[in-house]
């Protein structure tokens, strides 16, 4: 039998390259198109663009965490539209500044991620109906907060004039200053700390988790109380930004859920747990708004950026779905093996 040591690793080819990178590869193509678009690449269009990413990264983050540790947040659009809808209603309604309104409407993201997490671990049900539930739960409750109406911000815009400026030469703004910060912090905890690669580990084996001695229950539901901190705070920036909030936010567009669903799943995080990445899920986000930036500008069309958008989602799916089912068919192959039995059959 042949030395093992002289067997080849397999390397890494240019479809799974393309693969693991296909978020930056639609940048690309996109900016290519980009050209053929009326001002593009002004730097009031790419200022745009980026602004555009905040509500989406923040809620794509918290649902990618969860996606990792092997569950499904569907109330991450509902607990964005609950931080908007508060921090406004706190701040215009109640008369409280806007640290006040902030820290409630985050208050109330980390409380609702908390009760996710409870019912999740202890009454133990499942994670798709939990948040399924609690999106309709929160939903109904800022209806009845706001009265079915929009709040309004009563003049005071300066904070939104702050996180909407620009910053000196840069197509940047602070609040998406903000953002790339939160989201760079969280991917370095998620990989260089024991908290972090214990979610990657829950979420790839549970039993191995086990045997690990580590306390799933408090992991699992630190990373719902995360995706409501994340999501919270992105709704209130939206909100503080557009000086206004809807109790039906994403309703009569592209529901944010959905975007942050496609995002997560463009970016790599696999829909069974123990793989992703928060900062690919940002890209992701933003490769999603320049492909609709430039398709907008280029047809002229809302429709055609949904079309695209799923047509992208489903290509990705379909991809995973490939490779999950080849990569299970070599469960247990061993290349010098495999080898020496060519060799015996030819010989």
């Amino acid at each position: 039998m042949s030395n093992s040591a002289s067997v080849k690793k397999p390397g890494r080819g240019i479809g799974k390259l393309i693969n693991d990178y296909r978020f930056y590869v639609l940048i690309i193509l996109m900016m290519i198109l980009g050209i053929f678009a009326r001002n593009f690449f002004s730097a009031f269009n790419m200022k745009g663009i980026f602004d555009s990413t905040v509500l989406y990264a923040m809620i794509g983050l918290g649902f990618t965490v969860c996606m990792i540790a092997g569950h499904m947040d569907l109330s991450v659009g509902a607990m964005a539209n609950m931080g908007a809808v508060l921090v406004m209603g706190m701040h215009s309604l109640s008369g409280q500044g806007w640290f006040v309104s902030i820290l409630v409407a985050v208050a109330a993201g980390i409380l609702v991620g908390f009760l996710n997490g409870i019912l999740i671990c202890k009454a133990k049900i499942h994670s798709f109906i939990t948040t399924l539930g609690m999106q309709f739960v929160l939903r109904g409750a800022m209806y009845i907060y706001c009265g079915g109406a929009e709040i309004g911000d009563k003049g005071d815009f300066a904070f939104a004039d702050f996180l909407n400026m620009k910053i000196g030469f840069l197509p940047l703004s602070p609040k998406v200053v903000f953002v790339l910060a939160f989201v760079i912090a969280v991917a370095v905890i998620m990989k260089n700390t024991p908290w972090g690669r214990n979610i990657y580990l829950i979420g790839g084996n549970e039993e191995t988790a086990w045997l690990a001695g580590i306390k799933k229950d408090k992991v699992t539901v630190s990373v719902f109380m995360l995706s409501g901190f994340s999501c919270a705070i992105g709704g209130a920036i939206f909100a503080i930004c557009q000086s206004s909030a809807l109790p039906n936010l994403g309703e009569k567009g592209i529901s944010p859920l959905l975007v942050a669903l496609a995002a997560t799943i463009i970016g790599g995080t696999a829909t069974t747990g123990g793989k992703g990445s928060v900062w690919n899920t940002y890209a992701s986000v933003y490769a999603l708004m320049v492909m609709s930036n430039v398709l907008t500008s280029l047809s002229g069309k809302y429709e055609v950026q949904i079309l695209s958008n799923g047509l992208v989602l489903a290509a990705c799916v379909f991809y995973e779905t490939i490779s999950n089912y080849i990569r299970s068919k070599r469960v247990g192959e061993r290349a010098v093996l495999l080898e020496e039995l060519a060799r015996m059959k030819s010989g």
